[in-house]
């Protein structure tokens, strides 16, 4: 049976025998209020109880009702959320791959800064630079350098012509070479004439001058050598030397003027002997006058 408060209406479940027939004094247990319980009848307490039971009933079954009930929201939320984590896969599934490889470039230039700050990538930084400014210094110093090289070292004379680089180191050059092939004394003469040019700020030697003919196939079929009037020339400083030739081979097409490289064992000479020949060198074709009737 169920017994109330009248004070503050605390509900109490208790058994018929311990009421009986007669009733009897109890307290309350939330306000300690005391109290006269009446007598209850028994099938009045089965009906109470009874009702009790199924308001206890139907409590329960609203518990299991709103329990089903956030079961299924929840199940609801992970549904929506299973959804989205598709459609998100779904998009990046799509993503432009130009944004990819973009965003993969500026990874690798992130890992590349982080590996070039390292101390072991900047000593290999600073070593080919190193590298570098020493083969600039020894490219510059054999280009700038090279007449002084040659001197010391005549077989890099043909390496610099290999190149294209020719190396002057006489100090000397030809100009205005000028041949005419004629008539003197009855006998065919070849006459040459050209201006020796000096090059360096300082006097230099003037070795004897060959001048060998060439046939059209530029093959040297005679050559002879003229000892120069002029000792030594320096820059600006220019001398004419003349020679003839009495009956040339009539095959002679040209004729090619050098400093004799034989000259470099004469006493006080500055002259190496090697590519004098090729870098010191100047040619005319031979030219002969019409003929008079």
């Amino acid at each position: 049976m169920i017994i109330a408060c009248p004070h503050c209406q605390t509900k109490y479940q208790v058994t018929y025998e311990a009421i009986g027939s007669a009733g009897r004094k109890v307290q309350c247990a939330h306000c300690q209020q005391a109290w006269q319980q009446a007598p209850v009848e028994q099938d009045d307490a089965l009906a109470e109880n009874k009702a009790m039971f199924e308001a206890i009933v139907e409590d329960g079954l609203d518990e299991a009702l709103k329990a089903e009930e956030q079961a299924v929201a929840a199940e609801l939320a992970r549904y929506i959320a299973d959804q989205e984590n598709r459609q998100k896969s779904a998009s990046a599934a799509k993503i432009d791959p130009a944004v990819v490889r973009s965003r993969q470039r500026a990874f690798s230039r992130r890992q590349d800064a982080i590996a070039a700050s390292q101390p072991l990538a900047r000593l290999r930084r600073a070593v080919r630079v190193g590298l570098a400014l020493l083969l600039c210094a020894i490219a510059g110093l054999a280009y700038f350098g090279r007449v002084q090289i040659v001197e010391q070292y005549p077989e890099m004379a043909g390496v610099y012509a290999a190149v294209g680089l020719g190396v002057n180191i006489a100090g000397l050059d030809f100009t205005d070479v000028t041949t005419q092939r004629t008539l003197r004394n009855g006998k065919d003469t070849l006459m040459v004439s050209a201006q020796i040019v000096g090059l360096n700020a300082a006097p230099s030697p003037v070795p004897p001058i060959v001048v060998t003919l060439l046939d059209g196939a530029a093959e040297s079929i005679y050559a002879w050598s003229i000892a120069p009037a002029i000792a030594d020339l320096m820059a600006g400083e220019r001398a004419t030397f003349d020679t003839q030739l009495a009956m040339p081979p009539g095959d002679a097409r040209r004729v090619r003027l050098t400093f004799d490289e034989a000259d470099s064992a004469r006493p006080n000479s500055r002259v190496q002997p090697v590519a004098i020949e090729t870098v010191n060198a100047a040619s005319a074709d031979i030219t002969t006058p019409p003929e008079h009737h």
